[in-house]
Protein backbone atom coordinates (compact mmCIF):
# COMPACT_ATOMS: atom_id res chain seq x y z
CA UNK A 1 0.00 0.00 0.00
CA UNK A 2 0.73 3.61 -0.45
CA UNK A 3 0.66 6.46 1.96
CA UNK A 4 0.36 10.09 1.51
CA UNK A 5 2.15 12.26 3.92
CA UNK A 6 2.30 15.36 2.00
CA UNK A 7 1.32 17.57 -1.02
CA UNK A 8 2.58 20.41 -2.88
CA UNK A 9 3.35 22.18 -6.23
CA UNK A 10 1.21 21.02 -9.03
CA UNK A 11 -0.78 17.55 -7.49
CA UNK A 12 2.82 16.32 -6.39
CA UNK A 13 2.44 13.91 -3.47
CA UNK A 14 5.18 12.09 -1.61
CA UNK A 15 4.11 8.72 -0.95
CA UNK A 16 5.95 5.26 0.44
CA UNK A 17 5.67 1.98 -2.31
CA UNK A 18 6.60 -1.91 -0.79
CA UNK A 19 9.44 -2.22 -2.70
CA UNK A 20 10.58 -6.25 -3.63
CA UNK A 21 12.91 -6.19 -0.50
CA UNK A 22 10.04 -5.40 2.03
CA UNK A 23 10.99 -2.25 2.40
CA UNK A 24 9.37 1.55 1.88
CA UNK A 25 10.31 3.26 -1.41
CA UNK A 26 9.98 7.15 -0.78
CA UNK A 27 8.61 8.67 -4.21
CA UNK A 28 7.44 11.61 -5.48
CA UNK A 29 4.18 11.45 -8.13
CA UNK A 30 3.17 14.31 -10.31
CA UNK A 31 -0.16 14.10 -10.92
CA UNK A 32 -2.04 15.41 -14.02
CA UNK A 33 -5.96 16.12 -14.52
CA UNK A 34 -6.10 13.36 -17.09
CA UNK A 35 -3.23 10.58 -17.67
CA UNK A 36 -2.19 10.98 -21.05
CA UNK A 37 1.51 9.46 -20.67
CA UNK A 38 3.66 8.26 -18.20
CA UNK A 39 7.46 9.26 -17.02
CA UNK A 40 9.37 6.84 -14.92
CA UNK A 41 12.36 8.88 -13.64
CA UNK A 42 16.01 7.28 -12.22
CA UNK A 43 18.42 9.16 -10.64
CA UNK A 44 21.98 9.46 -10.45
CA UNK A 45 24.42 8.16 -8.11
CA UNK A 46 24.60 9.05 -4.66
CA UNK A 47 21.49 11.78 -5.57
CA UNK A 48 18.03 11.50 -4.97
CA UNK A 49 14.65 11.47 -6.61
CA UNK A 50 14.60 15.58 -6.79
CA UNK A 51 17.70 15.69 -8.29
CA UNK A 52 18.31 18.99 -6.68
CA UNK A 53 15.02 20.58 -7.85
CA UNK A 54 15.75 19.18 -11.56
CA UNK A 55 13.17 16.06 -11.77
CA UNK A 56 11.32 18.24 -9.25
CA UNK A 57 11.00 20.86 -11.95
CA UNK A 58 10.52 18.28 -15.25
CA UNK A 59 7.77 16.52 -13.39
CA UNK A 60 5.80 19.83 -12.74
CA UNK A 61 5.68 21.25 -15.66
CA UNK A 62 4.96 17.72 -17.41
CA UNK A 63 2.21 17.17 -14.99
CA UNK A 64 0.56 20.20 -16.25
CA UNK A 65 0.33 18.64 -20.03
CA UNK A 66 -0.79 15.08 -18.85
CA UNK A 67 2.28 13.22 -18.06
CA UNK A 68 2.18 11.08 -14.76
CA UNK A 69 5.47 11.28 -13.72
CA UNK A 70 7.38 9.20 -10.78
CA UNK A 71 10.55 9.09 -9.23
CA UNK A 72 12.14 7.17 -6.19
CA UNK A 73 14.24 7.61 -4.22
CA UNK A 74 16.51 4.75 -4.37
CA UNK A 75 17.97 2.67 -1.45
CA UNK A 76 20.87 4.36 0.62
CA UNK A 77 19.87 7.53 -0.94
CA UNK A 78 17.44 10.86 -0.53
CA UNK A 79 15.21 10.14 2.48
CA UNK A 80 15.69 6.31 2.03
CA UNK A 81 15.88 4.85 5.36
CA UNK A 82 17.38 1.58 3.81
CA UNK A 83 21.11 1.58 4.24
CA UNK A 84 23.32 2.35 1.23
CA UNK A 85 24.60 -1.46 0.75
CA UNK A 86 20.92 -2.22 -0.43
CA UNK A 87 21.51 -0.31 -3.80
CA UNK A 88 22.79 -1.95 -6.38
CA UNK A 89 21.52 -2.11 -10.22
CA UNK A 90 18.99 -4.78 -9.73
CA UNK A 91 17.93 -3.37 -6.73
CA UNK A 92 17.29 0.56 -8.42
CA UNK A 93 15.48 -1.69 -11.19
CA UNK A 94 13.10 -3.78 -9.08
CA UNK A 95 12.31 -0.26 -7.53
CA UNK A 96 10.84 1.25 -10.85
CA UNK A 97 9.22 -2.15 -11.25
CA UNK A 98 7.19 -1.31 -7.89
CA UNK A 99 6.56 1.93 -9.03
CA UNK A 100 5.34 0.95 -12.39
CA UNK A 101 3.10 -2.12 -10.76
CA UNK A 102 1.97 0.98 -8.80
CA UNK A 103 0.71 3.20 -11.17
CA UNK A 104 -0.56 0.51 -13.46
CA UNK A 105 -2.89 -0.79 -10.49
CA UNK A 106 -3.74 3.13 -9.43
CA UNK A 107 -4.15 4.99 -12.70
CA UNK A 108 -5.84 4.63 -15.94
CA UNK A 109 -3.78 5.14 -19.19
CA UNK A 110 -2.65 4.34 -22.66
CA UNK A 111 0.44 2.46 -23.23
CA UNK A 112 0.74 4.68 -25.89
CA UNK A 113 3.33 7.49 -24.32
CA UNK A 114 5.76 5.75 -21.92
CA UNK A 115 8.52 7.16 -20.79
CA UNK A 116 12.06 6.67 -19.41
CA UNK A 117 14.75 9.51 -17.37
CA UNK A 118 17.54 8.69 -16.40
CA UNK A 119 20.90 10.58 -15.18
CA UNK A 120 24.14 9.39 -15.06
CA UNK A 121 23.90 5.74 -13.37
CA UNK A 122 20.18 6.27 -13.67
CA UNK A 123 20.29 6.03 -17.70
CA UNK A 124 21.94 2.40 -16.84
CA UNK A 125 19.40 1.70 -14.42
CA UNK A 126 16.58 2.60 -17.48
CA UNK A 127 17.79 0.83 -19.95
CA UNK A 128 18.19 -2.56 -17.84
CA UNK A 129 14.32 -1.72 -17.10
CA UNK A 130 13.76 -1.53 -20.86
CA UNK A 131 15.10 -4.73 -21.10
CA UNK A 132 12.23 -6.39 -19.07
CA UNK A 133 9.53 -3.83 -20.52
CA UNK A 134 9.67 -3.14 -24.16
CA UNK A 135 6.58 -1.17 -24.30
CA UNK A 136 8.10 2.12 -23.82
CA UNK A 137 8.38 4.78 -26.53
CA UNK A 138 10.84 7.16 -25.59
CA UNK A 139 14.34 7.44 -23.72
CA UNK A 140 15.74 10.34 -22.58
CA UNK A 141 19.58 10.08 -21.31
CA UNK A 142 21.64 12.86 -19.24
CA UNK A 143 25.01 12.26 -19.50
CA UNK A 144 24.53 8.37 -19.04
CA UNK A 145 27.56 5.45 -19.22
CA UNK A 146 25.93 2.40 -20.65
CA UNK A 147 29.28 0.97 -21.87
CA UNK A 148 30.51 -2.47 -20.79
CA UNK A 149 32.89 -2.47 -17.75
CA UNK A 150 35.90 -4.48 -17.16
CA UNK A 151 37.86 -5.56 -14.76
CA UNK A 152 40.78 -3.09 -15.68
CA UNK A 153 37.77 -0.19 -15.71
CA UNK A 154 37.76 2.22 -12.89
CA UNK A 155 34.32 3.25 -11.58
CA UNK A 156 34.70 7.46 -10.22
CA UNK A 157 38.27 6.81 -10.02
CA UNK A 158 38.78 3.24 -8.28
CA UNK A 159 39.39 0.40 -9.80
CA UNK A 160 36.82 -1.96 -10.57
CA UNK A 161 39.07 -5.26 -10.22
CA UNK A 162 40.20 -4.30 -6.64
CA UNK A 163 36.67 -3.29 -5.58
CA UNK A 164 35.64 -7.10 -7.36
CA UNK A 165 38.27 -8.83 -5.24
CA UNK A 166 37.44 -6.93 -2.15
CA UNK A 167 33.79 -7.91 -2.40
CA UNK A 168 34.45 -11.50 -2.90
CA UNK A 169 36.32 -11.65 0.54
CA UNK A 170 34.60 -9.52 2.64
CA UNK A 171 31.06 -9.88 0.83
CA UNK A 172 31.40 -5.66 0.22
CA UNK A 173 33.88 -3.07 -0.26
CA UNK A 174 34.85 0.22 1.17
CA UNK A 175 34.49 2.99 -1.32
CA UNK A 176 35.64 6.17 -1.65
CA UNK A 177 33.15 8.52 -3.34
CA UNK A 178 34.74 11.84 -4.63
CA UNK A 179 31.52 13.53 -4.34
CA UNK A 180 31.04 13.72 -0.75
CA UNK A 181 34.63 13.14 0.29
CA UNK A 182 33.01 10.30 2.01
CA UNK A 183 34.31 6.41 2.34
CA UNK A 184 31.13 4.31 2.08
CA UNK A 185 30.16 0.51 2.25
CA UNK A 186 29.39 -0.75 -1.25
CA UNK A 187 27.14 -4.19 -2.26
CA UNK A 188 28.76 -6.96 -3.72
CA UNK A 189 25.69 -6.84 -5.36
CA UNK A 190 26.43 -3.67 -7.09
CA UNK A 191 29.91 -4.08 -8.37
CA UNK A 192 28.69 -7.12 -10.11
CA UNK A 193 25.93 -5.82 -11.61
CA UNK A 194 28.32 -3.17 -12.72
CA UNK A 195 30.77 -5.53 -14.73
CA UNK A 196 28.67 -8.23 -15.54
CA UNK A 197 24.79 -6.62 -16.48
CA UNK A 198 24.82 -5.70 -20.14
CA UNK A 199 23.23 -2.63 -20.27
CA UNK A 200 23.82 -1.41 -23.94
CA UNK A 201 22.09 -4.15 -25.77
CA UNK A 202 18.20 -3.41 -24.46
CA UNK A 203 18.74 -0.28 -27.30
CA UNK A 204 19.83 -2.29 -30.15
CA UNK A 205 16.06 -3.37 -31.45
CA UNK A 206 14.47 -0.15 -29.84
CA UNK A 207 12.31 1.42 -32.23
CA UNK A 208 10.55 4.38 -30.44
CA UNK A 209 12.22 7.80 -29.65
CA UNK A 210 15.72 8.69 -28.09
CA UNK A 211 17.11 11.88 -26.65
CA UNK A 212 20.58 11.90 -25.72
CA UNK A 213 21.99 14.87 -23.72
CA UNK A 214 25.72 15.50 -22.69
CA UNK A 215 27.89 18.12 -21.61
CA UNK A 216 30.78 18.66 -24.22
CA UNK A 217 33.18 19.86 -21.10
CA UNK A 218 31.78 16.55 -18.91
CA UNK A 219 35.18 15.28 -16.34
CA UNK A 220 33.08 12.83 -14.63
CA UNK A 221 32.53 10.65 -17.29
CA UNK A 222 33.87 10.40 -21.07
CA UNK A 223 32.07 12.56 -24.06
CA UNK A 224 32.37 9.40 -26.29
CA UNK A 225 29.61 8.16 -24.21
CA UNK A 226 27.16 9.88 -25.86
CA UNK A 227 28.16 8.99 -29.30
CA UNK A 228 28.11 5.16 -27.92
CA UNK A 229 24.76 5.35 -26.64
CA UNK A 230 22.76 6.89 -29.98
CA UNK A 231 25.22 4.35 -32.12
CA UNK A 232 23.40 1.60 -29.73
CA UNK A 233 20.38 2.72 -31.08
CA UNK A 234 20.23 0.67 -34.21
CA UNK A 235 16.18 0.18 -34.32
CA UNK A 236 15.19 3.75 -34.86
CA UNK A 237 15.69 6.49 -36.65
CA UNK A 238 13.92 8.54 -34.64
CA UNK A 239 16.58 9.45 -32.13
CA UNK A 240 18.92 12.77 -31.23
CA UNK A 241 22.79 12.88 -29.84
CA UNK A 242 22.61 17.26 -28.24
CA UNK A 243 26.23 17.95 -27.03
CA UNK A 244 25.73 21.09 -24.81
CA UNK A 245 28.47 23.58 -25.21
CA UNK A 246 30.87 24.16 -22.25
CA UNK A 247 28.16 22.08 -20.51
CA UNK A 248 30.10 19.96 -17.66
CA UNK A 249 28.14 16.48 -15.73
CA UNK A 250 26.26 19.01 -13.51
CA UNK A 251 24.58 21.05 -16.40
CA UNK A 252 24.86 23.97 -14.88
CA UNK A 253 24.16 22.82 -10.97
CA UNK A 254 28.28 22.65 -10.26
CA UNK A 255 29.47 25.80 -11.64
CA UNK A 256 26.73 28.11 -11.59
CA UNK A 257 26.36 27.93 -15.51
CA UNK A 258 22.30 28.69 -15.35
CA UNK A 259 22.03 29.00 -19.19
CA UNK A 260 23.20 25.19 -19.71
CA UNK A 261 20.29 23.96 -16.59
CA UNK A 262 17.65 25.89 -18.76
CA UNK A 263 19.04 24.40 -21.79
CA UNK A 264 18.89 20.94 -20.39
CA UNK A 265 14.94 21.27 -18.62
CA UNK A 266 13.68 23.11 -21.70
CA UNK A 267 14.38 19.93 -24.12
CA UNK A 268 13.58 17.42 -22.05
CA UNK A 269 10.30 18.98 -21.34
CA UNK A 270 9.68 19.80 -25.10
CA UNK A 271 10.86 16.12 -26.02
CA UNK A 272 8.49 14.29 -23.43
CA UNK A 273 5.96 16.70 -23.76
CA UNK A 274 5.57 15.89 -27.84
CA UNK A 275 3.28 14.10 -29.24
CA UNK A 276 0.48 14.70 -25.89
CA UNK A 277 -2.99 16.49 -26.94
Amino acid sequence: MATTYTRNFHKMKEIFIRSKRGSEIPVSVYEPEAVKGVLLMAHSFRSQKEEDGRYTYVGNELSKKGILCIAPDFPGNGVSKEPFEAYSLTSCIDDLESCYDFIRKEYVFEEENLSLLGYSMGGRIISLFLKRHREFTKLLFWASVLRKYTEEDRFLEQDLGVLKKECEEKGYCDFYDIFSDETIRMSKQFIFDLLYEDAISPLYDFGGEALILQGEKDSTIEVENGQYIYDALKGTDKKSLVLMKDADHGFGLWDGRIEDNEELLKRSIDFLSEGTK
